[in-house]
């Protein structure tokens, strides 16, 4: 017990000088998983993170810790400590049960993935709209406004699914697709020089992802998009 609490003060004093630290955020994961090498571009701008882009729809912009989130924390971590195991196995262990595509969603995931992707990386508000539920398209949305108000785009090149694999669940409403797939994926600057961008995109490798696609049916043809769920 003694080590906990060493480790809890140790933890909320390094908290005091952290510097302020970037996240990333996507649509089409829940973790970055495109890595980027070093650049000989210069300037606060230039910092990794700012780099890359983002499999999943998080997080974005900077994160800075307050004194308030700082006594939240200090609090939260203990809870997190004893649940830190299990929560991780939930996040990143993918189902047991999975099979091939049933027909229909064989012949409706694949352009429904392309188009999600495709409104993703062009910052395309009216399209996810139209793509998924209203819960989590709200949540997208805030994402696709940081972006914007950061003059930054998602982009993702030479994106190509690799695998296709359903999960047999017993609800008869969502259906579930483990997707895996591969793609660069970085971010581009409409305030930046095109020297800028282009070391951006060079400096970044095609990189594999998987991830869990929740949907449901809007009607016999059309699917709409309610979560995904990065798989490490």
């Amino acid at each position: 017990m003694k080590k906990l609490a060493l480790f809890i003060v140790v933890s909320i004093s390094l908290l005091f000088i952290m510097v302020p630290t970037t996240t990333l955020a996507r649509a089409g994961g829940s973790m970055g998983s495109s890595s980027t090498s070093s650049s000989s571009s210069t300037g606060s701008d230039s910092y990794y993170d700012n780099y890359r882009g983002y499999r999943g729809y998080n997080n974005f912009g900077y994160n800075r810790f307050t004194i308030g989130d700082i006594v939240v924390t200090g609090f939260f971590i203990l809870f997190s400590v004893y649940s830190f195991k299990r929560n991780r196995q939930k996040k990143y262990t993918p189902p047991e049960t999975y099979d091939e595509l049933t027909p229909q969603i064989n012949t409706h995931f694949e352009p429904f993935f392309y188009q999600v992707e495709d409104a993703w990386t062009k910052n395309d508000l009216e399209t996810l709209k139209t793509l998924m539920s209203p819960y989590y398209y709200a949540k997208q949305k805030k994402i696709i406004n940081g972006y914007i108000r950061n003059h930054k785009i998602d982009k993702m090149d030479g994106l190509v699914i690799i695998d296709l694999q359903q999960v047999m669940t017993s609800s008869n409403e969502k259906v579930q697709v483990i997707v895996t797939a591969q793609a660069r994926d970085y971010f581009q600057y409409d305030n930046k020089t095109d020297d800028y961008n282009n070391q951006i995109q060079e400096d970044t490798n095609i990189e594999r992802f998987k991830e869990i696609w929740t949907l449901t049916w809007k009607d016999e043809t059309n699917l709409q998009l309610c979560n995904i769920k990065t798989i490490a």
